[in-house]
């Protein structure tokens, strides 16, 4: 999909986890495409390169610190981002947590990290956004990164898989509430992923990745740039009418079964 480089011009676009993976992608993506890309996550190296990858892209780029658990914290900096920009046009939800264990074994503190970041993180910067959304009677939109194991089990990741069940329902909820006032709310789902990331933290068994693959009708794991471009289509105005979606990119990975 091509878009024209001023399609987000004068637009300001807020991505969590943006400092390595999918986030990194989407920011430099918003970038280059005309709009003010603000990143934001826990550690400062990676932001600061995702920042600079936006500007040598000739875009324009700037990051906050933020641990999308602490509610103190998230309203802090979006209040920042409205006294400085003014506005804030789109908010997408990408930062998440991740390990692979058994449910067995998972301790509870295992589990809350992960259902910490990537359930309550996602409700919480969504409450701090939308409030002003909705005080304002602006049409944001909301991007949800979920999972496509938020389906059928989750073997190996049931943190994962219950947080991600959990963002699908707040989406379509979040949908339905703030529909009245403009708001879009939507989710990605993507199947599994090859990024630096994923690869030291899941996919560290390239017989095991291989196998995987070839059950996959198009052959591959997706990768950064098959997410982007469908999280632009829902932020632009091609996306306007689109809301409570939850839009699966795996390949056909959901459609295969053991006859397939």
């Amino acid at each position: 999909m091509v878009f024209h480089d001023d399609l987000f011009a004068d637009k300001v676009v807020l991505i969590t986890g943006g400092g390595t993976g999918i986030g990194r992608q989407m920011a430099v993506d918003f970038g280059r495409l005309g709009a003010h890309v603000i990143v934001a996550a826990r550690r400062e190296e990676p932001l600061r390169g995702t920042v600079e990858l936006i500007e040598e892209a000739g875009g324009e780029g700037s990051f906050y610190l933020v641990d999308i658990r602490d509610e103190e914290r998230i309203d802090e900096m979006v209040e920042e981002i409205f006294d400085v920009h003014d506005h804030l046009d789109v908010l997408i939800n990408n930062a998440g947590g991740n390990f692979v264990g058994p449910a067995s074994a998972m301790s509870p503190n295992g589990w809350r990290t992960v259902i910490d970041i990537n359930l309550n993180g996602t409700f919480l910067m969504s409450s701090a956004v939308g409030k002003r959304w909705l005080a304002t009677g602006f049409p944001g939109r909301i991007i949800n990164m979920s999972a496509t194991n938020a389906h059928n089990g989750s073997p190996l990741m049931a943190h994962s898989g219950a947080s991600k069940a959990g963002i699908n329902s707040l989406t379509e909820t979040l949908a339905v509430e703030w529909g009245g006032a403009g708001i879009t709310v939507n989710a990605i789902l993507p199947g599994p992923v090859r990024t630096e990331g994923s690869d030291e933290r899941l996919w560290t068994d390239e017989k095991t990745v291989k196998k995987l693959e070839s059950r996959i009708p198009l052959g591959r794991f997706a990768r950064p740039e098959d997410i982007s471009p469908l999280v632009q289509f829902l932020a632009s105005e091609a996306g306007a009418f689109v809301t409570g979606s939850l839009i699966v990119v795996d390949g056909g990975d959901r459609l295969r079964t053991p006859d397939f």
